[in-house]
């Protein structure tokens, strides 16, 4: 019997979680989407992906019954205002998708909540990952990785062995960081950049060898 599941956000991320939740069905039968959250009132009661949207932020807050949610937004700092406003309500469970092709030593992953887990990605071993991260499709995480919550990594990204990254992160494609890196939060990091070497300065990274281009204001 499929759960009842709600997706919060109508972009294009909305659009690839709907995709992960075909492709998990066809595989077992798991997931009924029941409906779709956008900041908009003005837009509830139209269509997205033939899927209603039924309401605004509001609507998730109130919700009195057990209910299923999903994350849907490629932002992570918007990924964590949203987790940390419904966590709250009792009634919602953020329950991980992840695509059944996905490899994993799942025995030695130390896994959070609401995460999404994309086709192709491959999850080695002794890996700590936090809550509400999102791995688009074909990234590699290698061993004992740590990563804290509501990173946002685009396809292709590679994190190789023992690297640690904290919060609020966000990956460009093809971007990769070399064994026992530290990333701090709240950092971007440009498409196809190689970070070599520890970053302390929340801000945004590019090139190969990454280097910092912008300073984030917030720090």
């Amino acid at each position: 019997m499929k759960k009842n599941i709600i997706i919060v956000g109508t972009g294009g991320v909305a659009k690839e979680v709907l995709f992960l939740i075909r492709e998990i069905n066809k595989v077992k039968p798991q997931w009924d989407p029941i409906g779709l959250i956008d900041q908009n009132p003005e837009k509830v009661g139209n269509k997205f992906c033939d899927i209603k949207i039924i309401g605004t932020d509001d609507y998730i807050l109130n919700y009195l019954e057990e209910i299923n949610i999903v994350i849907a937004i490629g932002n992570p700092s918007l990924r964590k205002k949203v987790f940390e406003l419904y966590r709250d309500n009792k009634f919602l469970n953020f329950p991980n998708l992840i695509h059944p092709n996905v490899v994993g030593d799942w025995e030695n992953i130390d896994i959070g909540i609401a995460n999404i887990i994309c086709p192709g990605t491959v999850f080695t071993t002794s890996l700590e990952i936090g809550n509400c991260n999102y791995f688009n499709m074909t990234c590699t995480i290698g061993h004992d990785v740590k990563m804290g919550s509501y990173n946002v990594l685009n396809p292709m990204v590679s994190l190789s062995g023992g690297a640690n990254l904290k919060d609020e992160n966000l990956f460009g494609t093809g971007s990769r960081v070399l064994q026992r890196i530290e990333i701090c939060n709240n950092c971007i990091i440009g498409a196809d950049a190689l970070v070599t070497k520890n970053i302390k300065i929340s801000g945004t990274y590019i090139g190969s060898p990454a280097r910092l281009i912008l300073k984030n204001e917030k720090e």
